[in-house]
């Protein structure tokens, strides 16, 4: 039975395969590589998952979910469609997609899985993934830090011998990651990284930048306006990838306001930004004990590394070479691909090496607040270590002590990960104690044991992991999901047409809103019709061509500040 690879995004998520000695990248059910992170509830309660649902972004907010990665292990929950859902319940939605596709291109059941994770995960983070891929019917017994996956991609085509510092700049999340490779071995010296700081952050810059040049539109947009905008700056910002200039176009009440955008601009728009990428990079350095002028390369992965004042920033500020030899978007699946064939022990791999380390500093907070670490940021994984804690006060009865992750010298200002507490004999103050061993293994996951020192029964108590739900849990959680209905994967592209074209209603307004309605409408007659097959593929190429053409017509705008709409093209549709 294979393992698949997972590269689990914030914005886009990729399977692959460990096939014929190489990784291989897996279609969805639209013939696409990548599917896009985003999970909607039609009218009917059913399940759509990725381009689909992305459409529906603007059309139907109230009925989709993205961007959810960036809180998982939150208690934050959202409500589409009436439903409530985490986000390990979105996440598992969109890993049980990819291995549906996964399923039906290898002709086989797919039950275990390796998902990749930013290396600046922390545990909680770590668990939850975890814990989405149970929900989704994957063990998951190894997580994988994204740029160490990348660095597994690269390895594939020779090309990082050295000592390498991974940019990983995706939708969601900054990390990076000093590396060294030589031969078959990949060692991870150091880690760093802002969970917080990604390419939609951009987006939305670039948005409240047009709303500050047009004040007038601040108070008046509805939410579905907010994401046409939004999904405006983001088309700006791709476009400015291969183009000098674009103009951000938004109609609002018959009026079109226009926002002039560059690099240049974009560039003083993210200021705040690249001064983050600059301290996240400086710590990575630190942690890794080495000045810039010992890296040799500096690899490029996550869709947003695409932007040119990113690479041009990254050469200005590190004056070293730029790598993008392997598609941004699909280093990381490409990288839990080679894991997946490593895991297999695959005779093409089963020799090459991957180390990892402990991105964050593990303990115990103690008397006056005070944190205590047992496991220090930067050691090799997996790794064991114990330390001994004594009484603070005469026939103390028990010792309670809570675990943290982080680096401030102040226990309650790093992150809780969880309590423990064991009994021990009633004796005068510092005479009775206990070894509190951390494990932390090669997924990032912590295992906790206490153990106390003194004579009679020996006392143990194992904190496992930190995942906010026990296996009883999960379970319940597993069953409530299967019942929930997935639109039918056979009407995937009658379903992604119909999504395309609520979304570009909701874009153009008018006479054109109403035409798109109408079209809109036979074509969903046709189908529910169900008695011309030939005509509902007709219909549906004529469509698919006339909302090319509108999209084409939004284009025009962008790049040049104006369009005019065909009206022969659009009679075709008539």
């Amino acid at each position: 039975m294979a393992i698949i690879g997972i590269d689990l995004g914030t914005t886009n998520s990729l399977a692959t395969v460990w096939r014929d000695g190489k990784s291989v990248l897996i279609p969805n059910s639209l013939g696409e590589f990548v599917t896009p992170s985003v999970v909607s509830v039609n009218e009917n309660g059913g399940i759509i998952t990725g381009n689909t649902a992305k459409q529906r972004l603007v059309s139907h907010p109230d009925r989709t979910a993205s961007l959810f990665k960036q809180y998982m292990g939150s208690s934050k929950s959202y409500i589409i469609g009436g439903l409530t859902f985490n986000p390990e319940d979105l996440s598992a939605i969109i890993l049980r997609s990819l291995k549906s596709d996964a399923e039906a291109f290898l002709g086989e059941e797919i039950a275990e899985a390796i998902i990749s994770v930013p290396a600046y995960f922390n545990d909680t983070q770590r668990s939850a993934t975890k814990a989405a891929g149970q929900l989704a019917g994957l063990k998951v017994d190894r997580i994988l830090n994204e740029p160490s996956a990348a660095a597994l991609a690269y390895r594939q085509h020779d090309v990082c011998d050295g000592t390498n510092l991974v940019f990983d700049f995706g939708g969601g999340t900054l990390d990076i990651s000093v590396l060294e490779a030589f031969g078959n071995i990949v060692d991870i010296l150091a880690v760093s990284g802002d969970n917080q700081l990604g390419g939609s952050d951009i987006d939305a810059a670039i948005m409240t930048a047009f709303l500050h040049e047009h004040p007038g539109l601040v108070s008046g947009l509805s939410q579905q306006q907010r994401g046409i905008l939004l999904k405006t700056a983001e088309a700006s910002k791709i476009a400015l990838t291969d183009r000098q200039h674009v103009f951000m176009s938004f109609r609002h009440q018959d009026n079109e306001f226009v926002m002039a955008l560059d690099n240049e601009r974009l560039m003083q728009i993210c200021s705040p930004m690249l001064i983050r990428f600059k301290e996240v990079i400086k710590r990575a350095m630190q942690n890794a004990e080495r000045p810039l002028s010992m890296i040799d390369n500096i690899i490029l992965i996550g869709g947003s590394c695409r932007m040119p004042l990113v690479q041009e920033y990254l050469r200005h500020l590190t004056q070293k070479p730029v790598l993008s030899d392997i598609d941004p978007d699909m280093a990381v699946a490409i990288g839990v691909g080679v894991a997946a064939g490593i895991k297999e022990r695959n005779e093409d791999i089963r020799d090459m090496v991957l180390t990892d380390i402990c991105p964050f500093s593990l303990g115990v907070g103690i008397i006056n607040d005070v944190f205590s670490p047992i496991i220090p940021r930067n050691t090799a994984l997996p790794a064991s270590r114990v330390k001994t804690y004594y009484t603070v006060s005469d026939y103390q009865e028990n010792i309670s002590l809570s675990i943290y992750q982080g680096e401030s010298l102040e226990a309650s200002k790093n992150l809780l990960l969880g309590e423990g507490s064991i009994t021990v004999p009633k004796l005068p103050k510092g005479q009775a104690s206990v070894d509190v061993r951390f494990s932390y293994d090669i997924n990032g996951i912590l295992d906790v044991e206490f153990q106390s020192n003194q004579g009679g029964e020996v006392v143990r108590e194992l904190i496992v992991g930190n995942s906010r739900l026990s296996q009883e849990e999960i379970n319940k959680r597993v069953l409530e999901l299967s019942k929930l209905k997935t639109a039918p994967r056979d009407d995937e592209l009658n379903n992604l047409l119909i999504a395309r074209g609520q979304r570009l209603y909701e874009e153009f307004s008018g006479h054109m809103g109403e035409r798109i309605a109408s079209y809109l409408s036979g074509f969903v007659h046709e189908l529910e019709r169900g008695v011309n097959p030939a005509r509902s593929a007709k219909m549906r190429a004529d469509l698919s061509s006339f909302f090319d053409h509108l999209d084409a017509y939004s284009e025009n705008l962008l790049f040049f500040g104006k369009a005019e709409l065909d009206d022969d093209v659009l009679g075709e549709n008539d």
